[in-house]
């Protein structure tokens, strides 16, 4: 049987040089492969949201263009039952352009500034820039407007054989990207 004076002396035996130097070596060998786990999937993940939000940006600006294609025909048919005073035919029109998916409400306004022809009839006859005050009715060239997120107003203007004629409002809701 051993004495107290051996178990003590056992019990208080330190590890080696040597064990200590492994043990620390391979606690941070263990500890870096976790770190280096940890932020590589940290970077992948801010790389994921960065091209997410170029995806959905770059989805939009598509979405643009599409549109700014869109608008010279639909200028143009205007402008043909606009110079006949065909408001009737130009109302049909803009009533068949909001069922589609995207489009909320249809204007034309008269170079004065003058809702003529509207998808929302409380606005017939009310002053564009009373209703959306800031935006530059007077171009010639085919403008857009954010106003909330995910939608916008067209200015598409339509013009007559020496001046501009009118300018055919709509706002329109960007579709949404559907990331995996």
């Amino acid at each position: 049987m051993q004495s107290s004076h051996e178990v003590q002396e056992v019990q208080s035996r330190k590890p080696s040089f040597w064990m200590r130097f492994l043990l620390t070596i391979n606690f941070l060998v263990i500890a870096s492969l976790a770190g280096g786990i940890f932020w590589t999937r940290y970077q992948g993940e801010q790389k994921q949201q960065e091209l997410i939000a170029r995806a959905d940006i770059r989805y939009i600006d598509i979405q643009r263009q599409d549109l700014r294609l869109f608008a010279l025909p639909l200028a143009w048919s205007v402008r043909k039952e606009l110079m006949r005073f065909n408001y009737d035919q130009i109302d049909e029109y803009f009533n068949e352009l909001i069922k589609r998916k995207g489009f909320a409400m249809v204007m034309l306004v008269d170079p004065s500034g003058i809702i003529k022809v509207s998808t929302d009839r409380k606005l017939l006859g009310a002053s564009f820039s009373r209703s959306y005050p800031g935006m530059n009715l007077g171009t010639s060239e085919l403008m857009f407007y954010p106003l909330q997120k995910g939608t916008s107003i067209f200015l598409v203007p339509v013009m007559g054989l020496n001046e501009k004629i009118g300018t055919i409002a709509f706002l329109y809701s960007y579709q949404e990207f559907l990331h995996p």
